[in-house]
């Protein structure tokens, strides 16, 4: 951790010892006499060092930072333009001399920061040796008092409290130019909103303006460089400049200050009601009933079940939905019957009904029995079919490019799913073709045709606790009853058992055919058996030839993947395709916010200007659009002949966040209530609404939630940052993950606005003046004197504040550390009581 601090100069090496110009110089010497020690000092000639005169600028590698910063186009007003400089002692390195004041002799800068509206200079224009800018002296600062607005700022170790050590400190980082002490240059002048600004580094004498305009001196070189008599402008060279903008009138602050908490009953926000007196357009109404409907978002403390304004016609709803939603399943369970152009008994009888949400996740194809599980909540309720609707009609507004994107994920899995195919198809072909030419065949023929192959054939060793071997190996061990070729195609074609061999030898008995010779030897080594004849070695045979086992040799080889040791040869189809489905990142609660707003929070238009609403999250709204969403873009998946079972879940996010709201919808239990599956567990999440030109104006404003300790704000704090959503230019979102309502009770949580700052900023505040100013934070351009586009002066002597740092309060044109410290900005943060926002 490091401290800030401010000091009023900085000079080492022989600008530290000069007097403006001139280096006076000595020599001191020791010398002993009669046993006493002298330390006479010869006095040298007078150094002239080089001036403001003889230079013509610096280099833009010493700029650190600008303040606005170039190009800012809602820069705030209060503030004073600055630059930060590298080597912290630039400033006061060609001092042209010192000035008085209360806090000592002070050396004066060389160089100055003055700022120009866009309307009383043109940019610098091209010149030689440096830029040329024409600037009115009415808007430029009083040169006398330029020592007041630059400073050097440090940040030293916490340890640090001493002021002398921290000097000394500090002028040693200055000599190897540290990175933590840095020169800074304000320009006192007042800005004015929504205008543009020329900020530019001018030489602040004489001298320097005539070196950098490359004409004869016409003043002393320690004459500041304006005003000149009998002019209004003044030509100045530039040595560094950039442009910014201010926005529109109201800092932080000011409009910080007009936020006001509104209950989201008052503002009219979380439900509306809508008529369900004839939920289907081309029936009667059932009569005059309506329902309220709440959104994704709705006031703390409001959820309850739905209920009509006539309870009949809810109840009669409900049987009707259930009947029509069942309508198909009950449909594919009756046969159909003769003479309607469809075969008797045909199961597959297509009706059209209200789609069942969740019916492909689940398998499941009727509304369930039980009335608070998920799936019946969601396909009964007329409240959360909406939420399921709006999921389906954003997919079918975006098919084409949520397609295009599935498409591009999909990549190697289509590759993949055709070399499956194919494999599938080769396999099923080899094992029609092996059931005709092999299946016939008993274990010797077997045995003859995998002979050519016989040393890759695995088979079983004869000893059972032996290690597996080959057919050959095995043929080979047994040479003392099956001499070596007895398995060869010569061997078997001569010994057949209708072969000429065989007749002539009359081995055949009463026309039937003998058995052949291989076989004989293979039943007495019990290789084969009459009782088993598919047992043993020729089961083992056969299934070494197996086409499906070969394939998924083959293609484990040709798609490596994970999935492999999820299917074997027993599967009904193991190489079935994959079935895989995209994943989309993108939160859908800014879809839904941005097409519509009054259905995901009703209520949101009429929200009034700088307001601050506390909501929280609807975990059944938000289950039921994510279940409707990804059944219908499931279903565009299986159209789109996309490799997928429709038990996906492609969208899992809805808000804004680094983790998915929701895992896999084919994994939440069945009898599970509807959001219970949610990533809250079924609670709302904290969410403040907040609608008001500070958005607009500072769109980086940040919101955290702070934990109160003995019931106030900690003095320092970081806070749980909040995930903002913007809703347009003065609407944003801000949501609390895992902070619900109980816990914000319980814990005494705050809600706090922060400033965004970009970097150190010094200014006084707009508005009136209070009439007793607590600590210099209350200072206000008016507590000055100053108006806007007019510089600060130090005569202008504000009121003592009566609060005051102890010890070493600053004190006003003191030195301009002390006008360091009294300008400085400090983040503006406005807190409010969650306790507060929930009633309690």
């Amino acid at each position: 951790m490091s401290t800030r601090w401010f000091f009023s100069s900085a000079r080492v090496g022989a600008a530290a010892s000069a007097d403006g110009q001139a280096l006076r110089t000595a020599v001191r010497f020791f010398q002993d006499i009669d046993g006493r020690r002298e330390e006479p000092e010869v006095r040298g000639p007078t150094l002239s060092l080089v001036g403001p005169g003889e230079v013509l600028g610096f280099d833009r590698s010493m700029v650190l930072r600008e303040e606005p910063p170039p190009g800012t186009l809602d820069a705030a007003e209060n503030v004073l333009a600055s630059v930060e400089l590298v080597h912290a002692d630039l400033p006061w390195l060609l001092s042209p001399g010192t000035v008085a004041t209360a806090g000592g002799p002070t050396p004066q800068p060389w160089i100055a920061l003055i700022v120009l509206s866009e309307d009383e200079a043109a940019p610098p224009r091209p010149g030689h040796p440096l830029p040329v800018l024409t600037a009115p002296v009415a808007a430029l600062p009083l040169l006398a008092e330029r020592w007041a607005w630059i400073h050097v700022e440090a940040r030293l170790p916490d340890d640090v409290t001493d002021l002398d050590a921290a000097r000394r400190l500090v002028e040693q980082r200055v000599r190897h130019h540290s990175a933590d002490v840095v020169g800074r240059l304000l320009c006192p002048r007042r800005l004015a909103p929504d205008r543009g600004w020329i900020a530019a580094v001018v030489p602040a004498t004489a001298a320097g303006r005539d070196a950098g305009l490359n004409v004869a001196p016409q003043a002393a070189a320690t004459t500041d460089a304006w005003p000149i008599p009998g002019r209004d402008t003044v030509d100045l060279p530039v040595y560094h400049w950039w442009t910014f903008r201010t926005g529109r009138a109201g800092t932080f602050e000011e409009l910080a200050r007009r936020l006001r908490f509104r209950p989201a009953a008052e503002s009219g926000l979380g439900t509306r009601t809508i008529d369900v007196g004839r939920p289907w357009p081309a029936e009667e109404a059932v009569g005059p009933a309506t329902v309220a409907m709440d959104g994704a978002l709705r006031p703390p403390g409001t959820a309850a079940p739905e209920t009509w304004s006539d309870p009949a016609a809810q109840d009669r709803f409900r049987a009707l939905i259930r009947e029509r939603v069942d309508a198909p399943a009950l449909l594919r369970g009756e046969a159909v019957p003769e003479g309607d152009g469809e075969p008797a008994g045909d199961r597959d009888v297509v009706a059209v009904a209200p789609p069942l949400y969740g019916s492909h996740h689940t398998g499941e194809q009727t509304v369930p029995a039980e009335p608070d599980v998920w799936m019946s909540t969601l396909n009964v309720e007329v409240r959360r079919r909406v939420a399921a609707a709006l999921g389906c009609r954003y997919v079918q507004l975006e098919q084409e490019f949520l397609m295009a994107r599935a498409w591009e994920q999909v990549g190697e899995i289509r590759q993949a799913n055709r070399l499956l195919a194919v494999g599938e198809l080769a396999a099923v072909a080899a094992e029609r073709a092996q059931r005709k030419h092999l299946g016939p065949l008993d274990a010797a023929d077997l045995v003859t045709v995998m002979a050519p192959v016989s040393a890759r054939v695995p088979v079983s060793a004869t000893t059972p606790d032996a290690e597996p071997t080959t057919l050959a190996a095995k043929l080979a061990s047994a040479r003392e009853d099956l001499p070596v070729g007895t398995a060869s195609t010569s061997f078997v074609r001569l010994t057949r058992a209708n072969g000429a061999l065989a007749r002539r030898a009359q081995l055949g008995t009463d026309g039937e055919p003998a058995e052949s010779f291989l076989a004989g030897k293979m039943k007495l080594m019990g290789m084969v058996s009459d009782d088993a004849p598919e047992a043993g070695l020729p089961g083992e045979l056969r299934a070494a030839l197996s086409p499906m086992r070969l394939q998924l040799l083959r293609l484990a080889d040709r798609i490596p993947a994970d999935f492999w040791a999820q299917r074997t040869e027993a599967d009904d189809r193991p190489l079935r395709p994959i079935m895989a489905h995209p994943r989309f990142t993108v939160p859908i609660a800014a879809e839904l916010l941005a097409r519509w707003p009054e259905w995901a929070l009703p209520g949101i238009g009429a929200l009034p200007q700088d307001s601050v609403t506390l909501l929280e999250t609807n975990p059944e709204f938000i289950a039921a659009l994510l279940v409707g969403l990804n059944h219908e873009f499931n279903r565009e998946l299986l159209w789109r002949e996309f490799p997928t079972d429709q038990r996906g879940t492609p969208f899992a996010r809805f808000w804004p966040g680094d983790s998915a709201d929701v895992e896999e919808i084919a994994l939440w239990p069945l009898d599970a209530p509807l959001g219970s599956q949610l990533r809250t567990g079924g609670e709302g999440d904290l969410a403040l609404l907040v609608r008001g030109d500070l958005l607009r104006r500072f769109p980086g404003t940040a919101l955290l939630a702070v934990r109160a300790v003995e019931g106030r704000l900690p003095p320092a704090f970081d806070g749980v940052p909040a995930t903002a959503l913007g809703l347009d230019e003065s609407t944003v979102l801000y949501l609390f993950p895992d902070l619900d309502a109980e816990r914000a009770r319980a814990e005494d949580w705050f809600f706090v606005f922060r400033e965004p700052m970009r970097g150190t900023q010094f200014g006084f505040d707009t508005g009136d003046q209070p009439a007793e100013m607590e600590t210099w934070a209350d200072l206000t351009w008016q507590g000055i004197g100053v108006q806007p586009a007019r510089c600060a002066q130090l005569g202008q002597v504000p009121a003592t504040p009566t609060r005051l740092t102890q010890p070493d309060p600053p004190k006003w044109a003191r030195d301009s550390a002390d006008m360091a410290r009294i300008a400085f900005q400090q983040p503006f943060q406005l807190a409010f009581r969650a306790t507060t926002l929930l009633g309690g």
